[in-house]
């Protein structure tokens, strides 16, 4: 081949001329629609990869505050554990109001009346008041009123009113050691549930 051929440079000129002016048509027309595509690819990928960084960072949080949030579990586990203890369960009831009997018994005070009243429902608690009227002398209500106290549940009594038996009937009054008549809302809680009946004195 003899390149200082005139008729043959001619030749490879026209088709480098060809090929440049194919390149750039056909290449203008698909590079812009390549680009796009790829363009959308890699802000697809960018999106994936900044949620998947986001997550990562998420969960070496979550293991790096696991000792703590174990710790708050246990902290929080052991209070629900106390709280069942101070709350019992609706079958206990009876024998905590015998343990309220008990407790008037031994510091020596009547009981007068022992009435129970609706049920509350609360959103964690149920309260089951009973209006309650007891007799004795000032000290005996004192110390039945301690022993209520130190019960181990809950229970609280409101609206107490202390009388001397100058406004009492006869029939209430039968010792004359009875110096004071205690009225109160003695009211017990459980935990959430259905309703039971009281037992009464």
């Amino acid at each position: 081949m003899d390149l200082k051929n005139p008729k043959l440079q001619k030749v490879l000129i026209s088709i480098l001329l060809i090929g440049i002016v194919s390149y750039v048509y056909f290449g203008s027309s698909f590079f812009s629609f390549c680009y796009k595509v790829r363009k959308a690819k890699i802000e697809d990928l960018d999106k994936e990869y900044s949620k998947l960084s986001a997550e990562l960072e998420k969960a070496r949080k979550m293991v790096g505050n696991l000792a703590r949030m174990e710790a708050e579990y246990k902290r929080l586990h052991e209070q629900w554990l106390s709280a069942q203890e101070l709350l019992p369960e609706e079958e206990e009831m009876p024998d905590l109001l015998r343990k309220v009997t008990t407790a008037g018994n031994k510091a020596g005070v009547k009981f007068v009346l022992f009435q129970p009243q609706a049920v509350g429902h609360g959103e964690f608690y149920t309260a089951h008041p009973t209006k309650v009227t007891v007799r004795g002398g000032y000290h005996q209500v004192g110390i039945f009123l301690s022993r209520i106290a130190n019960l181990p549940r809950i229970v609280n009594i409101s609206g107490l009113s202390l009388q001397t038996p100058d406004g009492k009937s006869k029939k209430d009054i039968v010792d004359a050691k009875d110096t004071v008549f205690a009225d109160f809302i003695l009211t017990a809680y459980t935990l959430p549930g259905g309703t039971y009946e009281l037992e009464s004195n």
